[in-house]
């Protein structure tokens, strides 16, 4: 049995379990493989952690930053069960800034494997990190990497996260007119602001 810190039961049972959904991913986990070495998920409860333990996992890359409840009973878990843990802060309707993705793919090249990613339902910000880890470390065409963000992860084409296709189309054009690579693309060209007005 993980010994989480202590928090308010009330609070833990009203926001963790029933506003964050944890009760609906004790029984729909939203789990797949990328390849050995990476798998997608949602955000994995203390108990499935150890689950994801067991099968093999090292380390987790949280996309949900580490801030909330949900971070701080899933940093107490990981602590415990021996876990790497890193987080990066985005969201799925909000494009981030560079640094945020620079975090993130520093952190796909350094933690240990296999290495699980989540944000909150696994679906949006999941599956855009999914798409950008398998261009990137697995040189598969952007093109098919992005069907990661598909209704079978729980993605809605039509929502508003949809604004995550206007960074994989703008990416994708400078790729195919230069061959520039997403890092560098990131660095030197990426403008969320102006992919968002």
């Amino acid at each position: 049995m993980i010994a989480l810190p202590p928090f308010s039961a009330a609070k833990t049972l009203r926001h963790y379990w029933l506003a964050d959904h944890g009760l609906l991913r004790t029984v729909w986990t939203n789990f797949h493989k990328l390849d050995d070495d990476v798998w997608r998920h949602n955000h994995p409860s203390p108990a499935r952690l150890a689950q994801l333990q067991a099968m093999g996992a090292r380390s987790v890359l949280s996309l949900r930053g580490h801030h909330s409840l949900p971070a701080k009973i899933e940093a107490a878990a990981c602590a415990e069960l021996g876990l790497e843990l890193r987080s990066v802060e985005m969201q799925a309707t909000r494009l981030s800034i560079p640094s945020v993705f620079l975090d993130m793919l520093d952190a796909m090249r350094e933690l240990p494997r296999p290495m699980v990613i989540h944000c909150k339902s696994g679906s949006d910000r999941t599956g855009l990190a999914s798409a950008i880890y398998l261009h990137v470390f697995r040189d598969v065409p952007m093109d098919q990497a992005r069907a990661q963000l598909a209704p079978r992860y729980a993605h809605n084409p039509f929502g508003r996260a949809r604004i995550l296709y206007r960074l994989l189309d703008a990416y994708s054009a400078a790729h195919d007119a230069t061959g520039i690579g997403f890092e560098e693309w990131v660095r030197t060209q990426y403008d969320p602001a102006a992919l968002s007005a």
